[in-house]
C-alpha cells in the first residue's frame, strides 16, 4: 500500500469523524496557542487552530481550519499531537486514529471500529489498483465523447470516468469490501473489461417475474442444458462475484455449466450493460458492501415492485405537469425476477430509451468533476462541447434544472428522490436544454396525502408501495433527502469543485445558487404552493442536515445509531452555505 494512499484515506477519515462527531469529538473544543510553541516546532506541526479532546488517557491536539462546508472545521494532514502525563507523542494514520477513538467505546463499538479499520485498508489498496487503472486506461480516456459514435458508448465512458471519482463524503468509498485485487481488475468500472453472466435454471413455480423475458436471454442449450429444460425452468443470471459465494435452495434450482452473454461493468459495478443489447443493462445481487460494512449490495425482492412504481408516477408526473414537461425521461424498469424472498436470487432490468437518445450524451452527476488526463474536470469537456465553453451558461442551466425538478416534486407532489450522484443522469444534446435521465428510484420518500391530492389517479400507485419507511406523514424526511441529495451531494460538491479548480469565484457561484433557489421558491408560490417550510428549512435555520453517514454505515450498531435506513441517518452540523454567501 503506498504512502501517498494512506495519507490520502486518514486525511478523508479525520475529516468524516469531524463532520459526523464521531466519539469523543463530540465533546471537542477548538484552541489556540496550544500545544506550546517548543511542541509544535518540534514536530513541525504548525497551525493557529488546534481541536482539542480527550480520549480518558491522554488529550488530543489535532491541527484544524475554519472551515463553511459541510463541518465548521477540518485537518489538512493526517497527524496530530498526544499529551498524557507530561509527555508529547506525534501519531499519524488512519491505524493509530481509530484506535484512539476507539479506546473510550464500549466492546461492541470497539469491535465495528476494528472491523472499519480492515474496511480502511481495502480502501487504501483499491486507491492504489484505481491509480493503476487510470494510468493504463489514458489513451482511451482521452478521447474526446465524439469520437464514440453510440450513446452508449459515451454514457459508459461516462460512468467509466466516474469511477476514478471518490465519493464526496463517506471516506472510504474506494473500498468494494468482498472483493480481492482480482475480483477488482476483472469486475470493476475502472477497468472497463468485458465478462460473461452465469446462469441458473429455476422451475417456473419457482421464479416470480414482472414481465416477460428480454430477447437478449440466453438459450438452455447455450448455458449446457438440456433444451427441453425451457417447458419447466426459467434462467436466472448471477453474477460471478455471487456465483462462487452462493448457497443454492434444496431444490428447484440448478447451476448451469456454461457462462453466457457478454457485459461491461457500470458504476455501480452490479449493474452490468449486455454487450448485444446495450440498452438493457442488469442489475444483480453482489456479494459485495460499499458505503460502509452494513451498506450489503443485494436486491430486496420489494425493490423490484416500488422502483416500477416510481417510474410510473413520476412518468405520469412529467406527462401531466406543463412546467415539468420535457424535463425527465425515466428508465423502463418494469421487469425483473426473484426466488421468494430470497436476496441474493433475483434480478432488475433496466431498459433506456434508446430511441430517444441516439443524438444524447448521458453523463452522471459523479462523473462531473473526475479529472481527464489533461487536467481538465470532465466538466470542462462537456462545456466545452455543448456550451461554447461557457461554464456559467451550463451552471446556470444545470443548477436551474435541479432545482426546478426536485422542488417541484418535493413541493407539489410530496416526492423526495434519493437520486444521488451514481443515479442522476444528465442528458446533453446538442441546441437542445438540458434533461434528466432517471433511474433506481426505489429508496424515494413520499408523502400520500400530498401526491394524492395533486393527482388522485395516482393512490392506488401510493398504497401499493411495498417498504414501509418510504411511506412518510410529515414533512421533515422530504426535506432532509432534498437537501442532502439534491443540494449537498449533487450541486454543492460540483460547485466545491470547480471551486477548487480555481474555474469561478465560489461566492459567485454560491451566490448564484442561492439566487436561483430563491427564484424557484418564488416561482411556486406564486403558483399558490406552501413554500414556507422550505424557506425556513433551506435559507433561514444556521445549519443544514447532513447524512451520518460513516457512523451509521460502520461506526455505530443500529441500536446506538437508531437508524432505521443507515443511508438515512441524519445530523443537524452542516454549516448554512445558503446564509454564509460571504464566507471564504
Amino acid at each position: 500500500m503506498s504512502e501517498a494512499s494512506e495519507g490520502y484515506i486518514t486525511h478523508r477519515i479525520i475529516n468524516a469523524c469531524i463532520r459526523e462527531k464521531v466519539g469523543e469529538i463530540a465533546q471537542a473544543t477548538v484552541t489556540r496557542g496550544c500545544p506550546p510553541a517548543a511542541v509544535r516546532a518540534k514536530y513541525v506541526l504548525h497551525s493557529e487552530y488546534w481541536l482539542t479532546f480527550s480520549t480518558g488517557k491522554a488529550t488530543v491536539y489535532l491541527p484544524v481550519q475554519q472551515c463553511d462546508f459541510m463541518q465548521s472545521w477540518r485537518t489538512n494532514g493526517d497527524q496530530w499531537l498526544l499529551h498524557s502525563k507530561g509527555d508529547w507523542l506525534q501519531q499519524r494514520g488512519y491505524r493509530q486514529w481509530l484506535s484512539l477513538l476507539a479506546s473510550a467505546q464500549d466492546e461492541e463499538s470497539r469491535a465495528l471500529f476494528s472491523a472499519y479499520c480492515k474496511e480502511s485498508d481495502t480502501a487504501v489498496r483499491h486507491r492504489d489498483l484505481c491509480l493503476e487503472a487510470y494510468q493504463d486506461q489514458r489513451a482511451a480516456l482521452s478521447l474526446p465523447l465524439f469520437a464514440r459514435p453510440h450513446w452508449w458508448q459515451r454514457l459508459l465512458c461516462s460512468e467509466q470516468m466516474a469511477s476514478y471519482l471518490d465519493h464526496p463524503y463517506y471516506p472510504t468509498a474506494r473500498a468494494k469490501h468482498g472483493l480481492d485485487d482480482e475480483d477488482l481488475r476483472r469486475y470493476a468500472p475502472e477497468f472497463m473489461r468485458k465478462f460473461s453472466l452465469h446462469w441458473l435454471a429455476v422451475e417456473k413455480s419457482r421464479l416470480t417475474l414482472t414481465a416477460p423475458l428480454p430477447e437478449v436471454w440466453p438459450s438452455f442449450s447455450e448455458v449446457g442444458l438440456p433444451e427441453d429444460f425451457s417447458h419447466s425452468h426459467y434462467l436466472m443470471p448471477v453474477h460471478p462475484l455471487t456465483w462462487v459465494h452462493l448457497e443454492l435452495p434444496a431444490d428447484g434450482v440448478i447451476r448451469a455449466p456454461k457462462a453466457a452473454r457478454e457485459v461491461l461493468p457500470t458504476l455501480s459495478v452490479r449493474t452490468v450493460l449486455f454487450v448485444d443489447q446495450p440498452e438493457l443493462h442488469i442489475k444483480l445481487p453482489l456479494s459485495m458492501s460499499t458505503l460502509g460494512a452494513k451498506n450489503i449490495r443485494s436486491i430486496k425482492p420489494s425493490t423490484l415492485y416500488d422502483g416500477h412504481i416510481f417510474s410510473h408516477l413520476l412518468t405520469e408526473i412529467e406527462r401531466r405537469d406543463q412546467a415539468l414537461r420535457g424535463d425527465y425521461l425515466h428508465c423502463d424498469e418494469k421487469s425483473g425476477g426473484h426466488y421468494g424472498e430470497s436476496r441474493e436470487l433475483g434480478f432488475i432490468l433496466r431498459r433506456y430509451p434508446a430511441e430517444q437518445l441516439q443524438d444524447s450524451t448521458l453523463v452522471p452527476v459523479a462523473a462531473l468533476a473526475s479529472p481527464l488526463p489533461d487536467g481538465r474536470l470532465y466538466l470542462e469537456h462537456l462545456v466545452d462541447q455543448f456550451y461554447e465553453g461557457d461554464l456559467y451558461a451550463w451552471l446556470d442551466a444545470y443548477i436551474s434544472l435541479m432545482l426546478k425538478v426536485h422542488l417541484r416534486l418535493w413541493l407539489v407532489y410530496g416526492i423526495a428522490l434519493e437520486a444521488n450522484q451514481q443515479n442522476a443522469v444528465l442528458n446533453f444534446c446538442q441546441n437542445k436544454p438540458l434533461r434528466l435521465v432517471m433511474k433506481d428510484n426505489d429508496s424515494a420518500r413520499i408523502l400520500p396525502s400530498r401526491c394524492i391530492s395533486a393527482i388522485p389517479e395516482l393512490r392506488s400507485d401510493i398504497e401499493n408501495l411495498r417498504d414501509a419507511r418510504i411511506r412518510v406523514d410529515e414533512e421533515l424526511p422530504l426535506a432532509q433527502m432534498f437537501c442532502t441529495i439534491t443540494l449537498q451531494l449533487n450541486i454543492a460538491a460540483i460547485i466545491e469543485a470547480i471551486s477548487e479548480r480555481e474555474l469561478a469565484p465560489r461566492q459567485a457561484l454560491y451566490k448564484k445558487l442561492q439566487k436561483r433557489l430563491r427564484a424557484e421558491l418564488d416561482t411556486l408560490q406564486c403558483n399558490g404552493v406552501d413554500t414556507d417550510f422550505a424557506i425556513q428549512f433551506l435559507l433561514e435555520q444556521e445549519n443544514l442536515p447532513i447524512k451520518y453517514l460513516l457512523s451509521a454505515g460502520s461506526l455505530l450498531s443500529k441500536s446506538r445509531s437508531g437508524a432505521a435506513d443507515i443511508n438515512k441517518h441524519y445530523g443537524l452540523s452542516a454549516p448554512n452555505f445558503l446564509r454564509y454567501t460571504n464566507a471564504h
